[in-house]
């Protein structure tokens, strides 16, 4: 019986190695798999305009004077590495353009280019190879928090399949980048915290010393990555101090000095981003504004739900495996019901990560849940990619609850049914990225500059030598960089800045204008006596005919 139980049991322990290693599979398969077949955004066409070492404003001095641009030399030029062009252009183009982004990641897109060439699934595969460094990172924290084998391997379950992770895995933006530093930091903070035992604390009191100092030290470069590679990680650094606040009873000892001198490290670290971004801070609010705070806290509420229950099955609007905001009733209640159970569920293992674990671990997981929460609802910035701490914390407090149930339930009955749950849970997180997998266009690529791209491109494609005229300054650059990857390279391009620079060639069989301006309309209609006709308008319109 002994033996036959011990067999049984062995059994059971293998079967699961065998699962874990598949889902781990599995979800690296799902990073890798299509990688070029989702639409290339307008902030990944940004990405390859920064890793050309180009700028929108050279872009527009340039290219945008009349004068037609075949599809093959606008990409050879804005989206490929240019030998004119070093990695401090690439920098400089951040820095005078974009501030608010920083430059680690796209510093390392233009090395990763360069070595590997500028398709689109190459400059991919730079966020897929980085998100596979979240399965390791997020078993160390686990282990720091729990010390339990268990609850790391089915947090890395977890991650592996979900679909936030998968989709930003195929993103060329550094939000994976973002979430290893996160996870990474987090343990490194644990691990400076931890207190050795009394016996070694005697016994090796000055090897513990060095070794003290050698943790807050790495912790200190993990902090300039984080901020190297997101502003964001400001956030994950003001819930660290809350952290080590409240632990050490608001007490002034001498684990708050070491947080503190390792995060001012990192800070003068950081100091030169800083300052570029003080003096470029009227740029930053005119092209994409600055924080404030918000009075409508339902607003903000209303897209983090959507988003919490996001991170385990794809129920968005804009993509999903179940279509929401149709005119299906039972649609909106299968929506409700399931929105309804993962906030149940992950209410729960809050609950039950307060309830059994110790004050250092819950109040950890809280810290990084609330403070992302309530400074992004505070400044009306929720939105996906910003939420990478909060999504993390969540994940490691459902890992945390099946593990429990699983270890410490009653009897098989209960056992089995918390492995059936985590085993729905993983299902939903697979066939969800089935499903997008084999889409092109998902709600991660639902921008309004981005959603029309296919619709336009199957429209222009069908022209023999079609031209399309565009005009505009750097808001329009993206766009047309972004639709210039589903164009035929027989199609060209007219670039303006002013409408009068507009002067339709002879030789093209079709003639289109994209986003097309008031100002230009009436140039052509009422100047030059074009007929301008629309023939797509899913809402505003998109693409004009132009005839004579």
């Amino acid at each position: 019986m002994n033996s036959k139980s011990i067999q049984k049991g062995r059994w059971h322990r293998i079967s699961l190695k065998v699962l874990i290693v598949v889902i781990l599979i599995t979800g690296i398969f799902f990073r890798f798999t299509n990688l070029d077949r989702k639409v290339y955004s307008f902030d990944e066409s940004i990405t390859s305009l920064r890793i050309s070492g180009y700028t929108w404003t050279e872009m527009v001095q340039q290219d945008f004077q009349g004068k037609t641009i075949s599809i093959e030399d606008l990409q050879q030029k804005y989206q490929q590495i240019n030998p004119e062009k070093s990695w401090l252009d690439t920098v400089k183009g951040l820095a005078t353009e974009e501030p608010q982004l920083s430059p680690l990641y796209f510093i390392l897109a233009r090395f990763w280019v360069q070595l590997f060439g500028p398709q689109v699934a190459t400059v991919r595969s730079l966020s897929a190879w980085i998100s596979l460094l979240v399965f390791p990172s997020i078993y160390w924290l686990c282990w720091e928090l729990f010390r339990s084998e268990s609850a790391g391997w089915v947090a890395v379950t977890i991650v592996a399949v979900s679909p936030f992770h998968v989709l930003y895995a195929q993103e060329a933006r550094p939000y994976m980048m973002f979430a290893v530093l996160v996870l990474l930091s987090n343990a490194i903070l644990l691990r400076a915290l931890a207190k050795p035992s009394k016996r070694i604390a005697l016994q090796n009191s000055p090897a513990t010393s060095k070794l003290s100092k050698a943790v807050w030290s790495i912790y200190a470069i993990a902090l300039t990555l984080g901020l190297y590679s997101s502003l964001l990680f400001f956030l994950v650094i003001f819930a660290h101090g809350i952290y080590v606040i409240l632990t050490e009873n608001l007490r002034f000892c001498k684990t708050l000095i070491a947080y503190l001198l390792a995060s001012a490290a990192a800070t003068i670290l950081f100091a030169p981003w800083i300052w570029i971004l003080f003096c470029n801070a009227p740029k930053i609010e005119a092209t994409v504004g600055l924080p404030r705070i918000s009075l409508s806290f339902l607003s903000s509420l209303k897209p983090l739900i959507l988003i919490t229950c996001r991170m385990f099955i794809d129920t968005h609007w804009a993509g999903g495996i179940i279509k929401l905001c149709s005119s299906g009733i039972a649609t909106n209640l299968i929506r409700l019901i399931v929105a309804a159970l993962l906030l149940l569920a992950i209410a729960h293992s809050i609950y039950s990560l307060c309830r059994s674990t110790p004050k250092r671990v819950w109040l950890f997981v809280l810290t990084a849940i609330g403070i992302t929460a309530i400074v992004l609802i505070a400044v009306g910035g929720v939105a996906d990619r910003y939420l990478v701490p909060y999504i993390l914390a969540i994940q490691i407090a459902v890992a945390y609850l099946f593990t429990v149930k699983i270890a410490v339930a009653t009897n098989s009955r209960q056992q089995k049914l918390w492995q059936l749950g985590l085993i729905v849970l993983i299902s939903s997180e697979i066939v969800s990225c089935a499903v997008s997998s084999q889409s092109q266009l998902w709600w991660n690529k639902y921008p309004s500059s981005t959603k029309y791209n296919p619709q336009i491109a199957a429209i222009v494609n069908q022209a023999q030598k079609p031209l399309v005229i565009t005009h505009g300054g750097n808001n329009i650059t993206g766009k047309i960089l972004s639709v210039s990857y589903l164009l035929k390279p027989q199609a060209q391009l007219l670039l303006a800045v002013k409408p009068e620079q507009v002067k339709i060639p002879d030789g093209f069989s079709d003639v289109f204008l994209y986003r097309a301006t008031e100002a230009l309309q009436c140039e052509l209609e009422k100047v030059q006596k074009y007929k301008i006709t629309p023939i797509y308008q899913p809402g505003d319109v998109w693409l004009w005919r132009v005839e004579k």
